[in-house]
């Protein structure tokens, strides 16, 4: 886990989880979890904590600050291509929401609830959740970003911190548009970089992604099945003190 950001907490929070780069096929996803004490949600929203893809970048980076100041755990996973080339992603999105549960409930004393952006079936993730914070009300839900301020305050943390890993690339790399597959100008950066180096892709490139057999087959490779821990899907736990997360 990366930018983890904790204090003492004794008042009673709530919790959002929410990610953001599931879908590219460039760069990392990341997930963060954040603690906000129940009295400072309304302010919260009054300044206009809300679903991060509602907001401009300069929005987000503005209520970052905001989001900062007052809560008392910020944690932040980032899990870079190699990991997610190799791991089922809602798998993944469990076990990482698990770790970072933990996480908080170790620094804070009175967690009130903790809402999640649902990903897969909903009662198997809360079902997850609620065995590392038992008796700690779960909610998971669509477009929980939407409906609930702590969660949305994830989801701009998690964009804010994707974002600046897009713009390193830009410098690093040449990236082009927003990594997504379904973008002209990433697709279009891709083909150059292929015909440069068949058979070097850049190390940010998801090659699991369907897209890299129609535009770099070389490229493409099937996600990888098995892990030290038997047979089915890898998990983040064969990545901890590792290369992937």
């Amino acid at each position: 886990m990366a930018g983890c950001r904790l204090a003492a907490c004794r008042r009673r929070v709530v919790v959002g989880i929410d990610e953001a780069g599931r879908g590219p096929i460039v760069g990392p996803m990341v997930m963060a979890a954040v603690a906000l004490p129940v009295d400072e949600l309304r302010s919260l929203r009054l300044e206009g904590v809300r679903d991060s893809k509602q907001l401009s970048p300069s929005a987000r980076e503005r209520l970052l600050e905001e989001i900062e100041a007052v809560a008392p755990v910020i944690l932040v996973a980032v899990h870079h291509p190699d990991l997610i080339d190799s791991v089922n992603l809602n798998k993944l999105e469990y076990d990482t929401a698990s770790l970072l549960v933990k996480r908080v409930m170790l620094h804070c004393c009175d967690v009130a609830a903790i809402y999640v952006d649902a990903v897969g079936p909903v009662q198997r993730y809360e079902s997850v959740l609620r065995r590392v914070a038992p008796g700690v009300r779960v909610v998971v839900a669509p477009r929980a970003d939407a409906k609930y301020t702590a969660t949305a305050a994830a989801s701009i943390v998690a964009k804010v911190v994707r974002d600046r890993f897009v713009e390193e690339y830009r410098r690093l790399y040449g990236l082009r548009g927003s990594g997504y597959p379904t973008d002209p100008e990433t697709l279009g950066w891709l083909r150059e970089v292929y015909e440069r180096s068949p058979d070097s892709p850049p190390p940010i490139v998801r090659r699991s992604w369907g897209t890299l057999r129609r535009i770099a087959p070389a490229w493409y490779r099937e996600k990888r099945k098995t892990g030290s821990r038997g047979s089915g899907s890898r998990s983040i736990l064969d990545y901890l003190g590792g290369k992937g997360g």
